[in-house]
């Protein structure tokens, strides 16, 4: 919906783990960006490992691969706050691959 953000957070319980993506909109762009959540001595904190990017995936898809040095909750964003008349749909798949064995873990929420 216009002026709407979407977030998909993963947990990464290992350092040295990857958050791999891939995403494609239907038309136009779209507000992309990775943060990570973690625990401080004052609280929560909140990090943004990739900044705000506007990309436009209408004809081919966008994929990444970062790197989880840190253990922490990854939350991948879908931003369409700067669009006042257009709705976006965004199609996407991530998953994280735990850097010992190879497996891939789902989100843990995805909104």
């Amino acid at each position: 919906m216009p002026f709407s953000k979407e977030e998909a957070t993963f947990v990464v319980k290992e350092g040295n783990s990857y958050l791999e993506w891939e995403f494609q909109t239907e038309s136009r762009d779209i507000d992309f960006s990775l943060l990570l959540k973690r625990e401080s001595p004052e609280g929560f904190e909140t990090i943004e490992v990739i900044p705000n990017q506007r990309i436009d995936t209408s004809c081919e898809p966008e994929k990444g691969r970062f790197k989880c040095e840190k253990v922490g909750n990854y939350s991948i964003v879908f931003d369409n706050s700067y669009s006042w008349l257009h709705s976006k749909e965004v199609y996407y798949r991530a998953g994280v691959i735990n850097a010992k064995n190879n497996n891939v873990a789902c989100p843990r929420d995805s909104t």
